[in-house]
């Protein structure tokens, strides 16, 4: 993983704790694709910029995507 990466990554258990909620919760949402996650052998990790649109545009899985793919930051949202 470059360091870029690394940087730009959280802990499942970080996002849980910055969502208020579990860790099995963010386990979910990766699944469910409303995160973007990356396992690394038992632990999964968290891109922040994911966590941030999840953030801004909840269960919106459409908002979310376009947000993460094309708006930079610069939807309005966060």
């Amino acid at each position: 993983m470059a360091q870029n990466d690394v940087r730009e990554r959280i802990s499942a258990t970080e996002a849980a704790e910055e969502l208020e909620t579990t860790h099995l919760r963010v386990l979910m949402l990766i699944k469910e694709g409303a995160l973007d996650g990356i396992q690394d052998g038992e632990e999964w990790s968290i891109t922040r910029k994911s966590l941030d649109c999840f953030q801004s545009h909840g269960s919106n899985a459409q908002a979310q995507i376009k947000c993460r793919t094309a708006c930079g930051g610069n939807c309005g949202n966060h």
